[in-house]
């Protein structure tokens, strides 16, 4: 498998990118995961409850190995979860879960406690991987040397040549069974077009993030094209504490004057996936419709707001960083012209235009693509002013957030979810785009299941 980049490490209390985990889901597990319907499942739990609000027990699954052949039991709860709060990491787990202290009942239960209610919990452990003991106990330091690696995932690490390659076999004691490809190669390619001449020079099964542009030369008599629903919201943030985009009537015209239609079959080969409210599925509310195309609104919504002439904005947008922004940017900015905005694109680096975010000094627009969480607490977050750093406020919408922060009870959760949505929509800081499609290419004599969320699991993938 060619893919993007490779992983920032082998050691999972170490890691922090969507990229790493992929690598190590291979190789370790955690307790709650998620499956391709972005439902959560039992991985090394087998059933889980709150016991009260502060204490959360986990079941652990009986017969399961490490690759050392050490059995996975509540010890390797403790191991894992005393190393993760304890060392210095960037994996985002400290930050998540408000950890106070972990109780072993017995060899396969234990309590997770924490010091405030935190109903998102289990889905803050799919990023915690269990642990061998005889491994990890007491080292601080992360261990990346292959030969003493042990998980209980389908595939153990044979070698890891950082930028070169991460050679996995098949466990063949994996509690699932073995799976059916008993040797995986990683090879990170970032230059795409090189990622496609590998593939259709026959050294790759698999290639991560096919170019659109690309997309006909990998559909031929031996690979094909596997698009993945999207699960990476684009939009363009605007600038909610500039005048006059203060006033809700002028974002709204801004999502009314742009036809996202035209712009996906143009630009995107129509694989964008239009959305209407922020919150991925399966938590989406099927109630919030995209924004029309309707340049005859925008106009009387900026009359409206004493805006019919004079408004001019600037787009700010990185390059390659996400999937053609810079040329989605500049088609934007032909709509926004069409209804009397006076706008521009500036490309700019990623690096660059974080530090203006960082500052409060980004210009009236700029381009963002962010990656969904899939439990619809963590998508709503983004429209909160620290995350999305475009001075958006809303007490309503505040004061809710607040409310699903915590509550635990799930249909008020998927009340508030709905609710929160909702306002997101109506008062538009933001001009809503699409969900990026996510494309592979795949031999055809290879099966391989495309998430959403961009994960991985080998363990399903077969050959025909």
């Amino acid at each position: 498998m060619i893919t993007t980049s490779d992983a920032e490490t082998i050691d999972p209390t170490f890691g922090s990118a969507t990229v790493t985990w992929n690598y190590l889901l291979q190789v370790f597990e955690p307790l709650i995961y998620r499956d391709e319907n972005m439902e959560l499942v039992g991985v090394l739990a087998e059933s889980w409850e709150w016991i009260d609000e502060l204490t959360f027990r986990v079941h652990l699954r009986p017969g399961v190995k490490f690759h050392s052949g050490a059995d996975f039991n509540a010890e390797s709860v403790r191991v894992s979860f005393e190393r993760m709060f304890t060392t210095n990491t960037t994996n985002r787990t400290p930050k998540d879960i408000p950890f106070d202290g972990l109780e072993i009942i017995d060899s396969l239960t234990v309590d997770i406690k924490i010091k405030t209610p935190t109903p998102m919990l289990p889905y803050y452990l799919r990023v915690l991987y269990m642990l061998d003991p005889t491994v990890y106990e007491g080292e601080m330091e992360p261990i990346l040397d292959p030969a003493r690696i042990s998980g209980t995932g389908p595939y153990r690490i044979i070698e890891w040549v950082r930028d070169d390659h991460y050679y996995l076999e098949a466990f063949e004691g994996y509690w699932e069974g073995a799976p059916s490809i008993k040797k995986v190669i990683y090879r990170p390619v970032p230059e795409s077009s090189t990622r496609v001449a590998e593939m259709l020079a026959g050294n790759a099964d698999i290639i991560q993030n096919v170019p659109i542009d690309q997309i006909d030369k990998i559909n031929t008599d031996s690979t094909k094209i596997l698009q993945a629903p999207g699960g990476r919201d684009n939009m363009i943030a605007i600038s909610c504490n500039q005048k006059p985009f203060d006033d809700v009537r002028i974002r709204q015209a801004i999502n009314y004057a742009v036809d996202k239609e035209a712009i996906n079959d143009s630009l995107l080969a129509g694989m964008g996936e239009i959305y209407g409210g922020i919150v991925m599925p399966p938590n989406d509310n099927p109630d919030v419709k995209p924004y029309p195309y309707d340049p005859d609104k925008a106009k009387a919504l900026l009359k409206e707001a004493g805006y019919e002439t004079g408004l001019s904005v600037t787009i700010q947008t990185t390059t390659g960083r996400y999937v053609k922004e810079k040329e989605i940017s500049q088609a934007v900015a032909s709509y926004l012209q069409e209804v009397g905005i006076n706008a521009s694109v500036e490309p700019i680096e990623f690096s660059v235009l974080q530090d203006l975010k960082q500052k409060g000094t980004v210009k009236e627009m700029a381009y963002l693509a962010l990656g969904g969480f899939f439990d619809g607490q963590g998508e709503l977050n983004w429209a909160n002013s620290n995350i999305a750093q475009n001075g958006w406020e809303d007490e309503e919408f505040i004061a809710k957030y607040a409310e699903l922060t915590r509550t635990a009870d799930p249909e008020k959760r998927t009340e508030l979810i709905n609710e929160l949505q909702v306002i997101v929509h109506e008062k538009a800081p933001w001009l809503f785009l699409w969900r990026q499609p996510l494309l592979y290419g795949v031999k055809n004599d290879v099966e391989f299941v495309a998430r959403r969320d961009e994960n991985w699991e080998l363990k399903t993938a077969s050959f025909k």
